[in-house]
């Protein structure tokens, strides 16, 4: 068992980004902290990527991932389906898989039509609602499909953008407490991805809202402009009060910049052909009425990671977690410290359990060439004990 205890003049918010103007010092203490492999491939060094994970509310959980078997160059794609019917303790294997040519270079999204990467999942599971990655295709764009049988057939291909006018990268939809569903993606007009360049120096991060059930997508809410950091990749969880606070990874090219900020890391080759560095930005979305306002987006204290996890708790904090470490906040966001375990797998997954227990899947590697890194799959399990100071 790893505790630790984390001392600092917080509040819990229960009101939007500022929370109450005052309250009681409050600790935050991890406990019953587990790790281990929960899979790997039956070949080594296995490939074993990209995370899906999601809560069917009749005591059952699922979680699928990219698996590359076979020769490197030709490998065998599939996406394996693991289910457990206690909170985790124990996976097995579900027969199911999608297979086609690998492309041996670990594709992010590039997970076959049953990915469950991103999807919401409503009415026991009976309903579930998925992002579609693009494929390479210019002339397509990423999609969301749903089902009404558990996932057996998909229908209602909706595109939240104009197909003609706009190209799309969907990575995540969440159920709101309230019954709709919120869609983010990577956005951009047709014409603006530079010649040479493989990401769009002008897309822009956007959400938007389902009244039916993924049928259709409402009218974009831009949550941050190009200049401000590019990249499909952003995660949020809902507060008491309906307002929405999101963490963003942001990428800048050199010509979004004048200097390179202190500290930024080069994130590979020279420009156009990738990110000149990445970094994480928070905001808060506030909820009016039927539709919701951002605020602008304010530096957040995380390195880059890749995919950020944000977990909003029933003990009143929300979590950052990352492969850099796990961070906690009482203020929703002003303030955060670093809790005592270690970081996340690559790109992870989590959730809290109706007994409280969180959850957190991720890979072990990161954007891993096939039969270049021992890739496998690997889960976090801890409890908060939140209490006041006297």
């Amino acid at each position: 068992m790893r505790t630790q205890t984390v001392l600092a003049a917080l509040t819990v918010a229960s009101v939007g980004l500022h929370g109450a103007e005052k309250g009681d010092p409050m600790k935050v203490d991890v406990v019953e902290y587990q790790e281990r492999v929960i899979y790997h491939s039956p070949e080594a060094p296995g490939y074993t990527s990209w995370v899906g994970l999601w809560d069917l509310t009749d005591g059952r959980l699922c979680l699928d991932f990219r698996q590359l078997t076979g020769p490197r160059d030709s490998p065998v794609s599939t996406v394996p389906l693991l289910e457990s019917t206690d909170g985790g303790a124990t996976w097995r294997v579900v027969p199911r898989g999608v297979s086609g040519a690998g492309t041996g270079a670990g594709g992010i999204y590039q997970m076959g039509q049953e990915s469950g990467r991103g999807m919401a999942v409503l009415d026991g599971g009976r309903t579930r609602v998925r992002p579609v990655w693009p494929p390479g295709d210019l002339n397509e764009s990423g999609y969301t499909l749903r089902s009404a049988d558990g996932g057996q057939t998909w229908a209602d291909r909706a595109y939240p953008l104009p197909l003609e006018t706009w190209r799309v990268w969907p990575t995540l939809i969440r159920p709101l407490r309230d019954g709709r569903l919120v869609l983010f993606a990577g956005c951009w007009r047709r014409g603006e991805l530079t010649a040479g360049s493989t990401t769009p120096r002008l897309l822009r991060k956007m959400m938007f809202v389902s009244v039916d059930q993924g049928r259709s997508w409402g009218s974009p809410i831009g949550l941050m402009g190009p200049d401000r950091g590019v990249c499909e990749e952003s995660d949020f969880c809902e507060l008491p009060n309906g307002d929405l606070f999101w963490v963003h990874r942001c990428e800048l090219f050199p010509d979004h910049l004048t200097d390179l900020p202190p500290g930024a890391a080069r994130m590979g080759p020279e420009p156009p052909v990738s990110y000149w560095y990445s970094d994480r930005k928070q905001s808060l979305v506030r909820r009016q009425g039927d539709t919701f306002a951002p605020e602008e987006p304010t530096a957040a204290p995380f390195p880059h990671s890749g995919y950020p996890l944000v977990l909003g708790t029933k003990e009143g904090v929300i979590l950052h977690l990352a492969t850099d470490g796990v961070y906690w906040t009482g203020d929703v966001g002003r303030t955060w410290q670093r809790l005592d375990m270690p970081g996340t797998s690559y790109y992870p997954k989590g959730l809290q359990l109706p007994g409280g227990r969180v959850l957190v899947i991720g890979h072990v590697g990161s954007d891993d060439v096939y039969g270049t890194v021992d890739q496998s799959i690997r889960q976090q399990s801890f409890r908060l004990q939140v209490t006041r100071q006297e």
